[in-house]
C-alpha cells in the first residue's frame, strides 16, 4: 500500500541542496484519517519557507511545469492547454493522464490540472484525478488530489501544500490495521513529495542543462 501519495512535480531529482536553505512546519491533518464503509480518506497539509530566491522564479516555474507536461513518455494530453482565470490569476487547464510506475504497479491517472500565476509573486498548482487505471495494490486507489500555492516574497518563497487521498480497503485487509497503516503511509509519502517540490524550486539551473 505504498502508493497513497505519488503525485509529485518531477521524479528522479537529486537531493543535493543544503537543508539550511528551507524549513517546513510539521505536517498536520486538514482532514483526519477516516475509514467508513470500506473507504479510507485523509487530507494532509504543511507550510514551508525556501530561503533561496530565483530571479523571475515564479515565471520560470510556471514555464517549466508547462514544459514538463509535454513529455510524451510521462504524460498524455487529452485536452489543453485551455486558458483560464481564477482568484485574479491567469493560467491554463489540462485534461491529461500521468503515467507512473510504483512498487511494481503500472498506474495511469487521468486528472484535471490547473496552473495559475501572476508571473511575478504567486503561483497555484491544482490537480484532481478523474479516473485511475492501475494494477496490483494501486488498483484500490480511488482518487488523489494535490494543491500547492507558491508565494514569492522579498527574500524567500512561502509554500502551502496539501494532498488528499481516497482508497478502497482491499477485502483481505483488516480494518483496524488498514486505517493506521494508510495514515502512516500518507504522511511518509507526503514528506517525500514535499521534499521533491522544494528541490525542484532550489534546482533551477539543473533543469536547463
Amino acid at each position: 500500500m505504498r502508493f497513497l501519495l505519488f503525485l509529485v512535480f518531477i521524479s528522479g531529482v537529486c537531493f543535493g541542496s543544503s537543508k539550511d536553505l528551507w524549513s517546513c512546519e510539521e505536517a498536520s491533518w486538514k482532514e483526519e484519517p477516516q475509514l467508513e464503509n470500506g473507504i479510507f480518506t485523509a487530507a494532509i497539509k504543511t507550510t514551508c519557507t525556501i530561503r533561496e530566491k530565483k530571479t523571475n522564479g515564479i515565471a520560470w516555474l510556471s514555464a517549466r511545469l508547462q514544459k514538463e507536461f509535454q513529455r510524451a513518455d510521462k504524460y498524455e494530453i487529452h485536452r489543453g492547454p485551455t486558458e483560464i482565470q481564477k482568484n485574479f490569476l491567469k493560467g491554463v487547464k489540462y485534461d491529461l493522464t500521468d503515467k507512473l510506475s510504483e512498487d511494481g504497479s503500472d498506474i495511469k491517472i487521468r486528472q484535471d490540472v490547473e496552473l495559475l500565476s501572476d508571473q511575478l509573486t504567486k503561483l497555484e498548482y491544482h490537480t484532481v484525478s478523474t479516473a485511475i487505471d492501475a494494477s496490483g495494490t494501486a488498483s484500490y486507489l480511488r482518487q488523489v488530489s494535490f494543491d500547492t500555492q507558491v508565494e514569492a516574497r522579498k527574500d524567500d518563497y512561502h509554500l502551502n501544500i496539501q494532498n488528499r487521498v481516497v482508497v478502497e480497503r482491499p477485502w483481505f485487509a483488516l480494518g483496524f490495521l488498514f486505517k493506521p497503516m494508510s495514515a502512516n503511509i500518507t504522511e511518509e509519502k507526503f514528506e517525500i513529495a514535499r521534499n521533491r517540490l522544494i528541490q525542484y524550486l532550489l534546482s533551477e539551473s539543473s533543469f536547463d542543462k
